[in-house]
């Protein structure tokens, strides 16, 4: 035999001895044979455990139940029984069911440890900690001899290599979808609005260009100036102001590219940070802020120029909560792109409405407001709304807008993925909250509602 196999026939002599030291019976060699066939043709963790539980009931007529370690906070749940089946929702397991390294009696119960493949411990440590997965349990049992504890134990062991199997597949399917979504998310909030801004940069070189060109004159005209004794004071002041005007000119177009990069460069580190690859999901990097001053004002002053080149007005509110009730925990980055993507919508699909004079306007508005929202569970809450005049949404299209690609039908003629507001949803929901669509008489009312938050709640 080639040197190279050498290894694998050791461990081939290895496990030989380690199946005849076993002398396992042929219905136990059945129920092993039966479990791993029926655990390869299905590929989610819920088929596995019913799976798992179904092969004891059905070759030993014991009942069992499977345990799954939480990977968020390493609480064991009950995911599956032989009695109950596939639980809808994970229940926390008994106050007899805890884990532990070695096969342990409870009651009327024998628990084995479920324990993953050692040689990929390190490749999913969001599910390995310490290599177990979870627990798995088998009653009632008066007394179990050692032959078929030792089988018990190999049987937690397949299962545990079979669910360790899975887990890594859930865990990279999620890892493509995360990136999938990232990319789509880099593409709405950074990609396309930076379009705006090549435009705005071509802009500015003709600008400069002109200005240099006025330069040029003044410069031409200065000398003829001081050469003439009759020159006028008017014409030297005109000369002035003009080179007063070009620097204020050249001042302000220099602030709103240092503003868009300030406010690109936000959305590009944190939609590129690399705890949201490793994770397989965004990873929010909380601090407290001032939900006025800090995250809608610098997107409202962001858009300001482009909603009043639109005709739309913005009409402030007239009642505002004090800084102290404004202070909020949250992600800032993912944040600030949130309400980016709403002042994006209202810019876009704003539209003349009749108000109650009989009167078109054409606007947005927006409200903050602290207190409860005891139908979401929140005790402690911010809701913003956002308010902008057009054609109400159906409150039925209202109900979908907030899903990935969804467009209103009347819509779709219009520039979008309908991605942005999938991605407000997200974002809102990983802080906790909620998000909303109200349509009103003149026009449709977005609301988020956020949980106040503290560090203190957060580490």
């Amino acid at each position: 035999m080639a040197h190279d196999l050498d290894q694998a026939l050791k461990l081939l002599k290895k496990k030989e001895q380690d199946y005849t030291a076993y002398k396992f019976r042929t219905r136990e060699s059945m129920a092993i044979f039966a479990f791993f066939d029926l655990a390869q043709e299905f590929a989610t963790l819920n088929n596995l455990y019913r799976i798992a539980v179904t092969v004891i009931k059905f070759f030993f007529k014991y009942e069992s139940c499977i345990y799954a370690i939480r990977p968020e906070d390493s609480a064991l749940l009950l995911h599956c029984s032989s009695s109950e089946g596939l639980l809808d929702s994970p229940k926390p397991a008994r106050a007899d069911v805890t884990i532990h390294h070695s096969p342990y009696r409870a009651g009327s119960s024998y628990i084995f440890p479920i324990i993953g493949k050692k040689i990929l411990a390190d490749k999913v440590p969001l599910f390995l900690d310490n290599q177990i997965l979870g627990m798995l349990e088998i009653y009632p049992v008066k007394k179990m001899g050692d032959h078929q504890f030792l089988f018990f134990q190999k049987y937690a062991n397949r299962v545990g290599y079979n669910m360790h199997n899975k887990l890594v597949v859930e865990q990279s399917i999620e890892h493509i979808r995360f990136i999938n979504q990232l990319v789509s998310d880099i593409e709405h909030n950074v990609i396309t609005p930076n379009l705006y801004y090549k435009a705005f940069l071509i802009n500015m070189k003709k600008n400069l260009n002109k200005n240099l060109s006025q330069l040029e004159n003044i410069n031409s005209i200065l000398p003829k100036l001081e050469l003439r004794k009759n020159s006028s004071e008017e014409e030297i002041i005109q000369a002035v102001d003009n080179l007063h005007r070009i620097h204020q000119d050249i001042d302000k177009k220099m602030e709103e590219f240092e503003s868009h990069f300030k406010h690109l460069s936000l959305f590009i580190e944190t939609l590129f940070r690399g705890e949201h690859f490793k994770t397989g999901g965004y990873v929010l990097k909380r601090r407290s802020y001032n939900f006025l001053k800090d995250i809608f004002l610098p997107e409202l002053e962001h858009y300001r120029k482009r909603l009043t080149a639109k005709e739309i007005d913005i009409i402030e509110p007239q009642h505002l909560p004090s800084d102290n009730d404004m202070a909020i925990f949250i992600d800032l980055g993912l944040m600030a792109q949130v309400f980016a993507n709403l002042l994006s919508n209202a810019l876009k699909y704003c539209q003349p409405a009749m108000d109650e004079n009989g009167k078109y306007q054409k606007y947005i508005s927006y409200t903050i407001d602290i207190g409860a929202q005891e139908s979401y569970e929140i005790q402690n809450a911010l809701k913003f709304s956002l308010f902008s005049t057009g054609k109400p949404i159906p409150k039925k299209e209202a109900i979908l807008i907030f899903e990935d690609g969804y467009k209103i039908p009347k819509d779709k003629i219009k520039s979008g993925s309908g991605h942005g507001l999938h991605f407000v949803n997200n974002i809102v929901q990983l802080h906790g909250g909620h998000v909303g669509c109200k349509p009103r008489e003149n026009g449709n009312d977005f609301y988020i509602i956020l949980p106040k938050s503290s560090a203190k709640d957060n580490p």
